[in-house]
């Protein structure tokens, strides 16, 4: 009983992860440091509030008085994806903020995927509807169910706008749930290595998960 617990508890928290990596809310933010070498550190923060927070487990069917992140499954994953140097706290049971480093960007998946890119002089993010695709692809079976449930437009490629997305969400989930996913801003913040030069611009989540063309944000060094 405890290994059926242990795994569906990390599918849990897995699913939250990743969920709050596309429908961030509650201020998240996604900070990239460039380092001297083939290296970049990247620190994640977002949280919910109590309602999104209990929404989001019934979705996976997790225990709603559960604290929605588990440390060391977020840990472990951090981990797997080939970061060092990690760090997760948990300010609070809907809170979560990590970091880590990506030693050797250029080979790591997101690299590959075209989402982050480095060289010598420049550190660039690409947003898109072909970026988040391949974040997707990244996951694996049981969290990219749990995002099929969500109907993410950019994902599916699906043509809707800010209004018409919300609009479903609430049909399926609540305009409460759907109000705070689709208004909520995401900040995304680069600096250079030596952090003299940088980068802090806010998009909202209903653009960024309507999206049909790219974005892409970059500090030049």
């Amino acid at each position: 009983m405890q290994t059926v617990f242990r795994i569906r508890r990390m599918s849990a928290s897995l699913f939250f992860l990743a969920l709050s990596l596309l429908l961030s809310s509650c201020l998240p933010q996604i900070s990239v440091k460039a380092g001297s070498n083939d290296d970049a550190v990247v620190f994640f923060s977002t949280g919910f509030s109590q309602a999104t927070a209990k929404t989001l487990q019934s979705i996976n069917g997790a225990d709603t008085n559960a604290p929605l992140f588990n440390k060391a499954d977020v840990l472990s994953l951090l981990t797997s994806a080939g970061a060092v140097e990690t760090s997760v706290s948990l300010p609070s049971a809907t809170e979560i903020t990590a970091t880590g480093t990506i030693p050797h960007l250029a080979t790591h998946q997101i690299s590959q995927a075209g989402i982050i890119a480095k060289n010598a002089h420049s550190l660039t993010l690409t947003l898109g509807p072909n970026q988040i695709s391949a974040f997707y692809d990244l996951l694996n079976d049981d969290v990219k169910s749990y995002l099929d449930l969500l109907m993410i437009p950019a994902l599916i490629g699906e043509k809707m706008s800010v209004a018409e997305y919300t609009d479903l969400l609430a049909s399926m989930y609540g305009p409460t749930f759907a109000d705070e996913i689709v208004s909520g801003k995401l900040t995304i913040q680069f600096a250079s290595p030596d952090g003299r030069k940088k980068l802090r611009e806010t998009v909202t989540l209903g653009e960024l998960l309507t999206m049909q063309t790219e974005r892409t944000w970059s500090v030049n060094f």
